[in-house]
């Protein structure tokens, strides 16, 4: 199964990538709001009871790589979503 998306281009942009077992986001912030969702969703994963599902990592220039495990990826990507950073999935 595949999922496609369509990122909230007014708020973010995103580039995945495989890398090894895990999959690999660069995520790049345009706003204040988008910063807000951002942090949204990195605090709904740090408080689950798994600790490695969804890594976050900060860089400069509103820049962040976002670590995920293959069986989080679906549950990151509705994260995404349900702070509208996502507009759209669709299931392939």
């Amino acid at each position: 199964m595949r999922i496609n998306y369509k990122v909230n281009e007014s708020l973010i942009t995103a580039e995945e990538k495989v890398n090894h077992e895990d999959i690999e986001f660069i995520i790049k912030i345009k706003n204040d709001e988008a910063l807000k969702k951002l942090h949204d969703v990195r605090e709904f994963f740090e408080s689950d009871k798994i600790y490695t599902d969804v890594l976050f990592y900060t860089h400069g220039n509103h820049t962040y790589q976002v670590i995920v495990r293959q069986d989080s990826y679906v549950a990151f990507i509705l994260g995404l979503f349900k702070f509208q950073l996502i507009e759209q999935v669709e299931w392939k």
